[in-house]
């Protein structure tokens, strides 16, 4: 009886990505992704109980599509890697130690666009300094903006390093770096993707790798809006806060009144200023852990109040720090 002879497919043709994107350095070409299986996906997010501290959405991740990475697929690849599907990477650590959620905020959307960079092009440590402003404008009741972060810091020439960094700029600096010799992040990013619950989560940045990235510089106070000013001089007032200090107190109002009250300038009013920011902060972090942003009908109220309150707390922080 003659044997049947068995065959396998024969392996898919390797992809020819200098060809595809000959604009790449060697460096980028060869920066993919080890995160290439369920069970990488599955590790990162780890036990249930644990979940929080390695989730990938704000809401639940039923908004989001985080996927693992194609073997040998550079970072600097676009939609024509995916089907023609829209997408970014982002690294894990942003994740994991930074602690950032999707969807982007309309701060990191506005930036992202404003300096012209992919979100898995920004440094770990800038997404960190991106992090700590938001978390320091919401103590104080502000929405975080793009011109008052580009007050404090710029983007230089980038020389050999291919990934953009912020830098605080001389005589401003107002966080330090999350870790001053960031290692083990390179080589372990995901691909994001957008579902039916939210088509809008890839809309208004820059998705994929940047040939060319827009240099800032420095806002100065002159330059800004009367109540822009006012925002800086109140966040100069802290002096340099520490970054991972900010981010590990993101969710415990009193730790952060605490530790952002020990470094200011002792005055008889600022029990007052720090009472009324720890108050704002447990209500601005109560709506961003429970509302649906995206949903106007089910928040319009509460988003109402919020601005209400917003309006009423800055103007009366203003206005003490104008007696002190």
């Amino acid at each position: 009886m003659a044997r049947t002879k068995t065959t396998t497919n024969p392996p898919p043709p390797r992809v020819n990505y200098k060809a595809l994107y000959p604009w790449a350095p060697d460096e980028l070409l060869d920066e993919c992704s080890s995160l290439t299986s369920l069970k990488d996906w599955r590790d990162h997010v780890g036990e249930p109980g644990a979940y929080q501290g390695s989730a990938f959405s704000k809401r639940h991740d039923i908004y989001i599509v985080v996927r693992p990475c194609t073997p040998g697929e550079p970072v600097c690849v676009d939609e024509r890697s995916n089907n023609g599907e829209a997408f970014f990477f982002l690294y894990q650590t942003v994740f994991k130690r930074i602690g950032l959620r999707l969807p982007f905020s309309r701060f990191e959307r506005e930036l992202l666009t404003e300096i012209n960079v992919a979100p898995a092009q920004l440094h770990p440590n800038s997404w960190a300094f991106i992090k700590a402003f938001g978390i320091l404008c919401g103590y104080f009741g502000q929405p975080p903006s793009v011109d008052v972060f580009l007050h404090f810091f710029e983007i230089k020439k980038q020389g050999k390093s291919l990934w953009v960094s912020f830098s605080g700029i001389a005589g401003r600096i107002l966080l330090s770096l999350f870790q001053q010799s960031y290692k083990g992040w390179r080589g372990k990013f995901f691909r994001v993707c957008c579902t039916e619950h939210d088509r809008t989560a890839l809309d208004g940045f820059p998705l994929y790798w940047v040939k060319k990235v827009k240099l800032t510089k420095p806002k100065t106070l002159d330059e800004l809006p009367s109540t822009d000013r006012e925002v800086c001089q109140i966040l100069a007032s802290v002096g340099v806060l520490d970054t991972a200090e900010l981010i590990a107190r993101e969710f415990n109002s009193d730790a952060l009144t605490q530790y952002i009250s020990t470094r200011t300038t002792p005055h008889p009013l600022s029990s007052l200023i720090s009472a009324s920011a720890s108050f704002y902060h447990s209500s601005y972090m109560y709506c961003l852990c429970t509302l649906d942003l995206h949903s106007m009908s089910d928040c319009t109220f509460m988003l109402q109040l919020s601005l209400c309150l917003t309006s009423v707390l800055f103007a009366s922080l203003v206005q003490i720090r104008k007696w002190i």
